[in-house]
């Protein structure tokens, strides 16, 4: 045989089919617009929140450094520039601390110079609304806008003037001096959520030199690697490079910390999870709607083979229509779900803590993984359609009427039952009634088990659970990980001001002090094992090493909560002895690792004072305070505390109040507490409140999506029936010829609607509640306040908008289809 180029002959059927086919095109690009706009829309929020969690990272810890090498020398700084792994070198040095005034609240503010470096590169991409210059002029300043507003500048202005007191080193003593600065600039920083309310005020390169202050005396150099993915590794370079001193240390950012990122592979395994599901319920579809699509032109498939068109140019006929569909669905999708996105997934993001806000990512990824997936669907979903096309013989095609008489002819002397007929005419494609089944189930089930999870959430629940107490102030300096000055923000002052609000029905208070407790491994062995195993310590420690880590906290407790224990307890604790500090208590879940232990011997850090005391009992790992370190916290009274430290630290009030008097005692502990970032306010209203936005903004976002994904199941239906009844107009004029009335046409077609519904309804019942149920126990296990809640409503209202598709659908379609007469359409056979 010649070899002919009939190319442009395809490319003309491929146009002409597309345009005849305009019932079917709208499907299609229906679910490719859908598909499309999902992914997006996934991809979008995804992103923004890898976007939006990054700038928040930078932004806490207040630079883009990777590390940083401290007390560099002069000559070590121009090797480190010279350093072919090194990018940027930024330069920066403390000048002095600043006095603390009562104007200033509860600030720790010292003063830095940065290097032009430094600031530009380093710190200014970490800030927003920058305002002004970096100081230039010795008596020019720089101040970041939250510490303006504690020094009751609401409206700054560049000139203005700022007074301040600091303290400056000089030959070991520190040095009060005053200067009245001007502000040269102001700027939005967010250290201060991170480190409480220390912060930094910037000051010249001439008043940092005249002050006496140097990088090598106590600064150090930022410094950026050419390669992110490697800062481990060049940090032991860069020690070798520069032959870093005793008194020298190379700190890496803790962003850039490995741990940071256990969670990504998780994270990334949940995005493709949806992205697929996505992608199959498209697929679904597209699929069915083009290979009912072949199904409707098998004769004009046969016509064209008789002609000598090849499987595989019918084959290319099948994908060139599906190429020319998603040329119009992908970007329709895209732009929906840019639009979807802008409005969407500022609301999603809000119910994730970002402190510093929420950045829509617009990334070209986003757009390119939505078309590239949206495509790859639509691809997959021609494939079978294009191959059975490709498979057609010109025989089978012009025999073919649509009816499908496969199986054993069923005969019957009193007529055909209707709902019979319906049952079979169902099953006669088997695969099509499949994905249809398969479409409508996942649509319903999604829906169902999404209203399920949110609706599970149960407010009161999480309440009981995390929040005990009605507020609950907590001193920040004090936290896990603080490594600032501790201060004691619940001074006799403050306690008395709480006491005072209306309502008040019980303060309790929650005291530290650190400790370090005498190791012995008769006694301790066994608890030791115990804290390595916990924190995956795989290292071989000493006696030696032990006794130095073996630190803890005295935490000072009201005997209430003891009288409170004792309640469900076979062993009551001495309540009266605890009071008056004759014994203490260990935190621990494990009270077997304890059983060598009579007294432990304690010194506490602040006064040096050391005791021995009895152990009297147990009480909860983490009760009232989580950190610590090697040794077990342990337990006394407040009163037995405060006979031995004078005015011990207060880490924790706990407040109750009557009901009904909760917002208005809110209303004064905010006034107490809003602009103090080093105390952290947990209330049961606002935690309520949160509770329930969050769920609002879930039902609208999780809903929507459920709801999208429905919507294809249907759309899956309502295509199945209406291409159904175009094929089989023939098998229904000829049925009509034999007597069958257009009543009993309808009937039977309502009855097949039916069907659908039902056999949907009760698989989703089955089926669809176990893999609800399933799926909530998985979710129960990252929240534990989740109550089952089984979303009756949502799913009786699916099932009757079910119905009534799956009734109606075939009497518009029946209608539309047999406008001609039934002497035309039996023509069309031939």
């Amino acid at each position: 045989m010649f070899q002919n180029n009939n190319n442009a002959v395809v490319k003309k059927l491929i146009k002409r089919m597309v345009h005849t086919n305009k019932s079917r095109n709208i499907y299609v690009i229906a679910a490719i617009t859908l598909t499309a706009l999902l992914i997006t829309f996934v991809f979008s929020i995804g992103m923004s929140f890898l976007k939006s969690y990054k700038i928040q990272q930078v932004r806490l810890i207040g630079t883009k450094a990777h590390a940083a090498v401290t007390r560099v020398t002069n000559d070590q700084i121009k090797k480190l520039k010279s350093l072919d792994y090194v990018k940027i070198v930024g330069l920066q040095s403390y000048v002095a601390g600043v006095k603390n005034t009562s104007k200033m609240k509860n600030m720790s503010v010292s003063l830095y110079w940065y290097d032009k470096t430094e600031w530009e590169q380093f710190r200014v991409p970490t800030n927003t609304n920058v305002v002004g210059n970096y100081p230039k002029k010795y008596n020019e300043i720089m101040v970041p806008l939250w510490m303006l507003e504690n020094m009751g500048v609401k409206n700054p202005a560049v000139g203005m003037k700022i007074p301040l007191d600091f303290f400056i080193e000089t030959e070991g003593n520190n040095k009060l001096k005053s200067q009245i600065f001007v502000l040269s600039g102001y700027f939005k920083d967010y250290v201060n959520i991170r480190s409480g309310n220390t912060d930094v005020m910037l000051v010249s390169k001439e008043f940092a030199e005249k002050s006496g202050m140097s990088v090598k005396k106590n600064g150090a150099a930022s410094v950026i690697y050419k390669d992110s993915k490697n800062i481990n590794k060049y940090n032991k370079q860069l020690a070798k490079d520069l032959s870093i001193t005793g008194n020298q240390k190379i700190k890496t950012s803790p962003i850039y910390d490995e741990t940071n990122n256990e969670d990504l592979p998780y994270t990334l395994l949940a995005f493709g999870i949806i992205i697929c599901f996505i992608m199959f319920t498209g697929y679904l579809l597209i699929y069915n709607v083009l290979y009912i699509s072949i199904s409707k032109d098998t004769r004009f498939y046969g016509l064209l083979k008789t002609i000598g068109t090849t499987p595989r140019q019918l084959s290319n006929i099948v994908k060139g229509q599906a190429f020319r569909l998603s040329a119009v669905g992908i970007p329709l999708g895209l732009i929906f779900g840019a639009i979807l996105s802008f409005l969407a997934v500022p609301m999603a993001l809000s119910t994730v803590n970002l402190d510093t806000g929420v950045e829509i990512s617009f990334n070209p990824l986003i757009f390119i993984g939505g078309a590239f997936f949206a495509l790859i669907t639509t691809l997959i979903g021609a494939y079978k359609p294009a191959k059975v096309a490709g498979k057609i013989t010109p025989i089978e095609s012009m025999n073919y009427t649509g009816i499908n008489l496969k199986g054993r002819i069923k005969r019957s002397v009193n007529g055909g039952k209707l709902y019979k007929m319906a049952w079979r005419n169902i099953f006669r494609s088997r695969k099509r009634a499949l994905i249809v089944f398969i479409s409508l189930f996942l649509g319903i089930t999604t829906f169902m088990t999404v209203t399920c999870l949110i609706s599970s959430m149960n407010m009161d629940n999480f309440i009981a659970s995390y929040v005990e107490n009605d507020f609950t102030l907590e001193n920040n300096t004090l936290s896990i990980g603080t490594t600032g000055e501790k201060k004691q923000k619940f001074n006799e002052d403050f306690l008395k001001k709480i006491k005072s609000i209306e309502g008040i029905t019980a303060l309790h208070t929650t005291s530290l002090e650190g400790m370090h407790m005498k190791y012995s491994p008769e006694q301790f062995e066994k608890h030791v094992k115990w804290f390595m195993k916990r924190f995956n310590i795989k290292e071989s420690m000493t006696e030696k090493n032990i006794q130095q880590a073996f630190f803890g906290y005295i935490i000072g407790i009201d005997s209430s909560y003891i009288e409170e224990f004792n309640k469900s307890r076979k062993k009551p604790i001495d309540v009266e002895a605890f009071e008056k500090g004759e014994l203490a208590l260990i935190g621990t879940d494990n009270p077997e690792n304890y059983s060598n232990v009579d007294k432990m011997d304690v010194t506490i850090e602040s006064t040096k004072t050391s005791l021995k005391i009895p152990l009297g009992g147990f009480i909860p790992w983490g009760f009232q305070y989580a950190g610590g370190g090697m040794a077990p916290n342990i337990y006394m009274s407040n009163k037995a505390l405060e006979k031995l430290v004078d005015n011990p630290f207060v880490y924790k009030v706990n407040i109750d109040v009557e009901e009904n008097l909760e917002k208005q005692a809110l209303e004064k502990i905010k006034s107490l507490t809003d602009n103090d970032h080093e105390i952290t306010r947990i209330s049961k209203i606002e935690q309520q409140e949160m509770m329930h936005d969050a769920k609002i903004t879930m039902y609208i976002l999780g809903g929507g999506v459920a709801l999208i994904l429905a919507l294809i199941g249907v759309l899956n239906f309502v295509n199945v029936m209406s291409t159904g009844i175009m094929v089989r107009r023939h098998e229904f004029a000829i049925m009509e010829s034999m007597g069958m009335t257009k009543k009993q046409m309808r009937k039977m077609l309502r009855f097949e609607g039916i069907v659908y519904a039902g056999i949907t309804t009760v698989s989703v019942g089955i089926f669809g509640s176990a893999i609800t149920f399933g799926l909530f126990k998985l979710f129960q296990q990252q929240a534990d306040y989740a109550v089952f809640s089984y979303p009756y409503l949502q799913l009786l209202c699916s099932i009757i908008i079910i119905f009534f598709i799956c009734v109606i659908t075939p009497e518009i379609q029946y209608r539309v289809s047999t406008r001609s007469s039934v002497v035309e359409r039996l023509r069309e056979i031939e």
